[in-house]
C-alpha cells in the first residue's frame, strides 16, 4: 500500500472536534438522569420498559456492526473493506451495554415477570433468575473478549503494519458463533419469556438478524457525515453504497420471511397461547397499527424504495431509505416487549429522552472509537486503496 494514502488516513484521526463528542455526551446524560430520577416513581413500570427496549436495541446494534465486520473478513469482500472500520466502531458501545446489561437486573421486578413470580410451567426450570443472570453475563462476557481481540488484531493490521488476516479469520467465526447464542439467549430471556405462554425456535435467529440489519442501516447513516466531514471520498465511493443498499433491500426481504415464517405456524397450528400473542399484537388495537407501522417501515419501504440504482448511490436518499428501516428494527423490539407487560401504548417526555440518551451515548462512544484509530482499514491486504472512480 502506497505510504501517502497511509500517512493521509492517519492524519485524519483527532479531526472531529471535542465540541461534537461532547454535546452527545451532554444528551446521554440527559437521558440517564430522566431514567434515574423516574426509575423509583410512579412511572417506574413505563421507564424500565422503555430501557429494556432501548438496551436490546442499541446492544443489537453495536454487536451487529462488528459481525458485519467478521462477515466482510470471512468472505475476503474487497468491496466492504472502506466501510469495515466504521461497522467495528459500532463495538465500542458493548462496554457500555455490559454495564446497562447489570443495570437491568436491579430493575428485573419491573420488566421480568418469572423474576417475582413462578408461570407454573416446564419454562420455570429455564427462568430461574439467578440462573438467568449467570447465562447472560457470563455469554455477554465472553463475548466481549472475543470483541476486544478482534478489534484489537484489526487495528494492529494499521498501527503496527503487521497482517493479521489469518488470525482475523480465526477469530471471525468465533464472534459470528457467540454471538449468535449469546443474543438468542438475550432473545429467550428478555423478549420471547415474558409471555408465560409464547414459544418460538426462530425468535432468536429473527433478533441477531434484525440486529444485523440496523447496523448495516446505522453503517450507511453513519458514514455519509464522516465521509464529507474527514474528506473520505477518494475511499468510499458510490459503488459502496450501491453494494449497501443491496445487501440493505435483501436483509429486509430475509427479515419478512423470518417473521412470516413464526406467523405462518402459529396459524396452522391455532394453539391458543401462540395466537393470543400474535392477536394483540397485530388484531387489536392500540397495537394493530403500529405492527402495520413497522411492516412498512423494515420491509415494503426499503424494499420497494431500493429498487432504483439511482435510490442507493444517491446518499441523502439512501440514507433516509436506511433510516427508515432503522426506526422500523427499533419499533419492532417495542411491539415484541411492551404488549407482554402492559395493554397501554404510551410514549412520553421521559421515553423520548432515555431513548435520546441511548442514541447519544452509542454515537458518543462511536466518535471516541472513530477519532483515535484510523477510520480506514489501510493496513488489510483485501484494502485496495483510493477508489477508481464513482467517488463523489
Amino acid at each position: 500500500m502506497d505510504q501517502s494514502v497511509n500517512q493521509e488516513i492517519l492524519a485524519k484521526r483527532n479531526q472531529i472536534p471535542s465540541w461534537v463528542f461532547m454535546v452527545f455526551v451532554a444528551l446521554a446524560v440527559v437521558g440517564a438522569g430522566a431514567f434515574v430520577i423516574n426509575a423509583r416513581g410512579e412511572n417506574a413500570e413505563e421507564v424500565w420498559q422503555l430501557f429494556l427496549v432501548n438496551f436490546l436495541f442499541w446492544t443489537g446494534v453495536a454487536q451487529g456492526g462488528l459481525v458485519f465486520s467478521c462477515i466482510l473478513r470471512i468472505t475476503n469482500a474487497r468491496w466492504g473493506r472502506g466501510l469495515l472500520r466504521i461497522s467495528e466502531g459500532f463495538a465500542s458501545f458493548t462496554l457500555v451495554s455490559f454495564v446497562l446489561l447489570l443495570v437491568l437486573f436491579i430493575g428485573k421486578e419491573f420488566v421480568l415477570p418469572y423474576a417475582v413470580h413462578h408461570y407454573h410451567s416446564p419454562k420455570d426450570i429455564w427462568l430461574n433468575i439467578n440462573f438467568v443472570m449467570a447465562r447472560n453475563v457470563i455469554g455477554f462476557a465472553i463475548l466481549l473478549v472475543l470483541n476486544y481481540f478482534y478489534l484489537r488484531t484489526s487495528i494492529e493490521q494499521d498501527l503496527n503494519g503487521k497482517e493479521r488476516i489469518v488470525r482475523l479469520k480465526k477469530l471471525a467465526p468465533a464472534v459470528i458463533l457467540v454471538y449468535a447464542l449469546v443474543f438468542s439467549l438475550f432473545a429467550w430471556d428478555f423478549m420471547m419469556s415474558l409471555d408465560p405462554h409464547w414459544f418460538s425456535t426462530l425468535f432468536g435467529p429473527y433478533y441477531f438478524i434484525g440486529s444485523l440489519i440496523a447496523a448495516i442501516g446505522a453503517t450507511i447513516i453513519l458514514s455519509v457525515p464522516l465521509k464529507r466531514y474527514l474528506g473520505l471520498d477518494d475511499y468510499l465511493s458510490l459503488h459502496h453504497y450501491w453494494d449497501m443498499g443491496k445487501i440493505l433491500q435483501g436483509f429486509s426481504l430475509f427479515w419478512v420471511y423470518l417473521m412470516f415464517s413464526q406467523l405462518l405456524t402459529i396459524w396452522y397450528a391455532n394453539m391458543p397461547e401462540e395466537t393470543g400473542f400474535v392477536i394483540k399484537r397485530v388484531v387489536d388495537e392500540p397495537f394493530r397499527s403500529f405492527a402495520w407501522a413497522i411492516l412498512t417501515c423494515c420491509f415494503i419501504f426499503p424494499f420497494v424504495s431500493l429498487l432504483p440504482r439511482s435510490h442507493k448511490i444517491v446518499t441523502p436518499i439512501a440514507v433516509f431509505i436506511a433510516t427508515v428501516s432503522f426506526s422500523g428494527l427499533w419499533m419492532d423490539k417495542f411491539l415484541l416487549i411492551i404488549p407482554s407487560l402492559t395493554d397501554e401504548l404510551v410514549f412520553g417526555i421521559n421515553h423520548f429522552l432515555i431513548t435520546l440518551g441511548f442514541l447519544a451515548g452509542f454515537v458518543a462512544t462511536f466518535l471516541l472509537f472513530i477519532n483515535r484509530f484510523p477510520v480506514i482499514p489501510f493496513g488489510d491486504p483485501y484494502f485496495d486503496g483510493k477508489s477508481k472512480g464513482g467517488g463523489h
